[in-house]
């Protein structure tokens, strides 16, 4: 009896590619956004209507990343060129592994963060429906500092790992000649 062959993919499946650019776009307003919120000489009335918009853009970009996270389990996807060297291959690994774990730490200590606040504010999304706090860190001033230091010290790793990642796309392409942006991006040579 043959064995099955394994499909090889060129690119990552459509529903993937529309949650990474859809996700990347929410993250760079999340962190200009929270960059700007909590450094720019603006009237308290503007500071808080900003900070209920990214809140309510952090729950959106949450729920986004845990569907992302679910299409990497069950979707196919595209094996690194085999010019990458082994070497490169566990640094894709590592960093991929570090832009997961980023992107699922920098809401959740952010929701912390507003579930521990002392003013116990609601966080209603888009004035749609209301975002619940985390049960059993109300008005907890102690978890809230620690929820605040992992938001900011994530914020600046992850921007770190994302330099890294596009670094990385960039070196591949026009040093290594080898583009691995098609990966990432539709073809209607390659639709699914």
């Amino acid at each position: 009896m043959k064995s099955p062959e394994k499909k090889l993919i060129e690119r990552y499946h459509s529903t993937a590619i529309l949650m990474h650019w859809l996700i990347a776009i929410g993250l760079l307003f999340m962190f200009v956004s929270g960059f700007y919120m909590v450094n720019a000489d603006i009237s308290k009335a503007d500071q808080f209507k900003l900070f209920q918009i990214h809140k309510s853009a952090g729950v959106l970009v949450l729920i986004a990343i845990l569907f992302r996270v679910m299409i990497r389990f069950f979707a196919l996807r595209p094996e690194l060129p085999s010019c990458i060297n082994y070497k490169e291959r566990r640094y894709a690994k590592v960093g991929h592994l570090g832009l997961y774990l980023a992107m699922l730490l920098m809401p959740l200590s952010g929701w912390l963060m507003v579930s521990a606040s002392p003013f116990g504010l609601p966080t209603i999304v888009f004035d749609m429906f209301e975002w619940p706090h985390i049960s059993g860190v109300a008005r907890n001033k102690e978890i809230e500092n620690i929820a605040r230091n992992v938001h900011w010290y994530m914020a600046l790793g992850f921007l770190a790992l994302i330099s890294v990642h596009v670094g990385a796309v960039i070196k591949h392409k026009y040093k290594d000649n080898i583009n691995l942006t098609t990966r990432m991006w539709w073809s209607k040579k390659h639709a699914d």
